[in-house]
């Protein structure tokens, strides 16, 4: 009986730490996505429905690299209004007008 009593508490411990281990999305740390709330169309300095690593950059001063990577889904080094949007979502953000 006592053999049984340990055994469970050893398999309800492990799983305590099992299931409370910090889960991310993201591997790299993220800043607040809030701060990056904006107008598609307010980024895309020069109107050609992309919004390209210069152009993220001067809207967002403060933006590193990996964060617009992790916005651009299909790896083409440009965010199209899709990710931008799936990437507001995926946080909660609105639209913004």
């Amino acid at each position: 009986m006592k053999t049984n009593f340990y055994l469970m508490c050893l398999v309800v411990l492990v799983l305590i730490f099992a299931c409370s281990g910090k889960s991310t999305y993201h591997k790299d740390p993220m800043p607040d996505p809030k701060s990056f709330n904006a107008h598609f169309g307010d980024m895309d300095s020069n109107g050609d429905d992309l919004v390209k690593w210069d152009e993220f950059k001067a809207f967002f001063p403060n933006a590193v690299m990996h964060v617009f990577t992790a916005i651009d889904l299909n790896k083409d080094n440009a965010l199209d209004h899709d990710e931008w949007h799936e990437f507001k979502a995926a946080h909660g953000l609105k639209h913004k007008d």
